[in-house]
């Protein structure tokens, strides 16, 4: 999967999904890493827009995300319209608890038209069923399963791509080699945390999402929900107290040498070009600007066929050194107890 230029505001493909190489992510709009005061919706989508985004990923589960977006793009429609940029968004979990998940065909049809009316659209471009893992896998592939209900939108016209998203890669595996036995495979996948400095678990995967028919690959959050910060990680981050002291001492030592760990954590997903797109998570025009800066730093490399700064290089082989057994290492989902965070603050991807 070549990395393309991002281009400015065009009619998207109706017949591919042509997806721009970063993503964006709103879960910050509905404050899962930072107070909602710091966002400026308007100002980071339209500059996204501007600069050659075009998909947005949202859910019902991230707060007032979905609304947020719908009103942004709607007071943008005169300069962008609809058939400008692709909506992602999610069904089957609405809230942090057990019983927040409700994978039935009703409450999924129920779902994508409740988005639609959030987001005001007819249509939504990809539909994911939402963190696969926490639910009976009957729920998802079984007769009266919420994959059954999605493809029927899909023969409706109402969604255009059908996909899974979740954290563990063997059960996002798992059921798309049922689908792919059903002769109804997976359009589409979303992994997060999962190529990222701590962890590049997917790239060992995607030869096999691609033998199951799976079209398109999206990798989600290369911070790993802004555990690759120089600040510590949300309270709800599923990182355990080690990893957390380990991904300090990595932050700690990229500063010393002259460097963000974010930065270098971005710069490392964009560069991989092994999925169709990068989510990230973006909540102001800084933010927006500086992803789409990284990316055209990387393409500026791959034109000239260089790699990235030797110095650079050698900061990101030290930091997964340091990383030692936690390089690669994967958390629990679903956690064996399940925090009391409220649920807007708690996020899976």
């Amino acid at each position: 999967m070549d990395l393309r230029p991002l281009t400015k505001s065009q009619p998207v493909s109706q017949d591919k999904f042509e997806v721009s190489k970063i993503l964006f992510g709103t879960v910050p709009f509905g404050g899962a890493y930072d107070e909602i005061e710091n966002c400026s919706p308007f100002e980071a989508v339209s500059r996204a827009l501007e600069l050659g985004i075009n998909a947005f990923d949202t859910s019902p589960y991230y707060g007032d995300s979905e609304q947020i977006l719908g009103s942004v793009l709607s007071s943008l429609s005169d300069k962008y319209p609809r058939s400008h940029y692709y909506i992602i968004t999610k069904v089957g979990r609405y809230g942090l608890n057990k019983e927040d998940f409700d994978y039935s065909s009703k409450r999924a049809r129920e779902s994508v038209e409740e988005s639609c009316r959030r987001l005001k659209t007819d249509y939504l471009d990809v539909v994911y069923a939402h963190d696969v893992e926490f639910v009976d896998i009957d729920e998802v592939v079984g007769d009266g399963g919420i994959l059954i209900e999605l493809f029927k939108l899909k023969k409706e016209g109402k969604i255009k791509y059908v996909g899974i998203s979740g954290y563990p890669l063997d059960i996002l595996l798992k059921i798309a080699a049922i689908q792919y036995e059903r002769n109804q495979p997976l359009d589409i996948v979303q992994s997060y945390s999962h190529y990222c400095l701590q962890n590049t678990l997917l790239s060992n995967y995607i030869p096999k999402f691609k033998s199951f028919g799976v079209k398109y690959l999206m990798n989600a959050s290369p911070l790993s929900m802004a555990l690759l910060t120089e600040t510590a990680p949300p309270q709800w981050h599923p990182a355990p107290t080690k990893l957390r002291s380990v991904i300090s001492k990595c932050a700690s030592y990229a500063k010393e040498n002259g460097f963000n760990i974010s930065k270098l954590a971005i710069q490392f997903s964009l560069e991989w070009d092994g999925t169709d797109s990068t989510v990230i998570g973006l909540s102001n025009r800084k933010q927006v600007e500086e992803a789409i800066a990284l990316f055209n730093e990387i393409l500026a490399r791959k034109r000239c066929e260089k790699n990235a700064d030797k110095i650079e290089q050698i900061i990101v082989q030290e930091i997964q050194k340091i990383m030692g057994d936690w390089l690669n290492w994967c958390w629990e989902s679903p956690p064996t107890t399940i925090s009391s965070a409220p649920n807007h603050k708690s996020v899976q991807h």
